[in-house]
C-alpha cells in the first residue's frame, strides 16, 4: 500500500468502542525520518486525535485491511470507554 493511500483509507472509517460508532476524520501524514511516517487523526465530534507511528517498509508491506485494523486498535485504545 502507498503512503499516499493512507489519508483516504483513515478519512470516514468507522470504530466501534464501547457501544459507540466512532469515525475517524482530517488524517494528517508526517515524515518522521526516512524510516517512519506519523499518522494523527480527529475522531469526529470529539477532541480526541489519536496518533501512531509506523515503518514506511510496514505500511509498503501492508494491504488496506491490515493498515485498518491497526487504526481501529489506535482508535479503540485512545477512546478506552471514556
Amino acid at each position: 500500500m502507498t503512503i499516499e493511500a493512507l489519508v483516504p483509507l483513515t478519512n470516514g472509517l468507522t470504530v466501534t468502542a464501547c457501544g459507540n460508532t466512532l469515525v475517524c476524520d482530517c488524517a494528517r501524514i508526517t515524515p518522521i525520518r526516512s524510516d517512519a511516517i506519523d499518522i494523527k487523526f480527529l475522531i469526529a465530534g470529539t477532541d480526541w486525535v489519536p496518533r501512531l507511528r509506523l515503518l514506511r517498509e510496514r505500511v509498503l508491506k501492508a494491504t488496506p485491511d491490515e493498515v485498518t485494523k491497526i487504526v481501529q486498535r489506535v482508535v479503540k485504545s485512545a477512546v478506552a470507554c471514556r
